[in-house]
């Protein structure tokens, strides 16, 4: 009998830590990336925090006349004093270039989009876009 009700303990427990809402487990979802909208890109990605830090897919489109146009995600600490960033370049109109990556600080996430010239100028630099 009490074999019995040892089991029975055993699995309401079990029952009633897998009836969890999902926001009580420690894996985060993944979230999109928006970025500041400029002429000539299209970008998109997403991000996941992680026990590393954030796990980031970006994507840039050049849609435009620049000679390259870029993507990047920019994760620093709290206070700002360090950073880490991944970004994905596509060279030509039409290509599209994507990259994945974790970025070591993630108490802020920020984005921006940039354009280059054939001769390695910088054509436009989008204003940081606040993620969190």
């Amino acid at each position: 009998m009490l074999r019995r009700l040892s089991v029975i303990a055993a699995c309401a427990a079990m029952l009633a830590l897998s009836a969890l809402p999902a926001a009580a487990t420690t894996h985060s979802s993944t979230h999109k990336l928006a970025f500041p909208s400029h002429s000539g890109i299209s970008a998109w990605g997403t991000y996941k925090l992680t026990s590393k830090g954030i796990y980031v897919n970006i994507c840039s489109k050049d849609t435009g006349s620049a000679f390259a146009v870029g993507a990047v995600a920019v994760g620093t600490n709290s206070s700002g004093s360090r950073s880490g960033n991944l970004g994905a370049v596509a060279m030509g109109h039409g290509t599209t270039q994507c990259r994945f990556g974790t970025i070591r600080y993630s108490s802020h996430l920020k984005t921006y989009l940039i354009g280059y010239t054939s001769h390695g100028t910088i054509a436009f630099k989008t204003s940081l876009k606040k993620i969190f």
